[in-house]
């Protein structure tokens, strides 16, 4: 992540934070064909050693199920909303002209160390773990133990375990940060009128800074 000081996040809750909230990831492990990728629901967890353990599940022919052996190196990366960002919506461009598009986004990466599992019980284990988390929040939540056992048992034969150990989080809120104050209220009050949700989550984002 090529992270400029302005955007950086430094604060480590915060990155944990966010992982925590946002939950999906996109998982990143190298080949000997060139990089592999799975977009999986991840569960941050606390390690034995203190550190921070990332968990998730693929299926076993996934070929990231068969690269992560020997604590391989991997990368997860979880993304947030983002938006294009019009210098028409910048105050300067009305007084000097001097402006340019960019895009702002919110994204953690957490690097680390990724191991497959495929012991029945660390796999159940994981699943109602996982599980749990996912339905927090549901009217009705449902539970591994609400399918029939023949039947939990058969998909967890059907799936590997990953765990990544977590070496280093990175975060950055890119929010025009580096703007004037009055061409950050535009962008603000232009992405909040916008039709595109994700455009309305960065003008509330930025809202936050102000």
């Amino acid at each position: 992540m090529h992270n400029y000081p302005p955007f950086e996040m430094k604060d480590d809750e915060a990155k944990t934070a966010f992982i925590e909230d946002r939950r999906f990831a996109n998982l990143v492990i190298s080949g000997p064909d060139g990089p592999e990728a799975a977009h999986v629901p991840m569960l941050l967890k606390r390690g034995a050693n203190g550190g921070f353990v990332l968990e998730s599940h693929v299926a076993a022919t996934n070929p990231v199920a068969k690269l992560a052996v020997g604590g391989t190196a991997a990368l997860a990366i979880f993304n947030g909303a983002d938006s294009y960002v019009t210098p028409s919506l910048y105050v300067s461009k009305t007084i000097h002209g001097k402006v340019a598009p960019t895009w702002n986004y919110i994204a953690v990466h957490a690097r680390g160390r990724l191991e497959a599992f495929s012991e029945p019980d660390q796999l159940h284990a994981h699943l109602n773990d996982l599980t749990d988390l996912l339905e927090q929040g549901v009217e009705a939540p449902w539970a591994v133990s609400d399918a029939p056992e023949s039947f939990v048992d058969a998909m967890v034969k059907a799936i590997t375990g990953l765990r990544l150990s977590v070496e280093s989080f990175e975060g950055i809120r890119k929010l025009n940060q580096n703007q004037r104050q009055n061409d950050r209220e535009g962008v603000i009050a232009g992405l909040s009128q916008s039709s595109n949700l994700s455009s309305q989550l960065i003008a509330a984002e930025m809202s936050k800074d102000l």
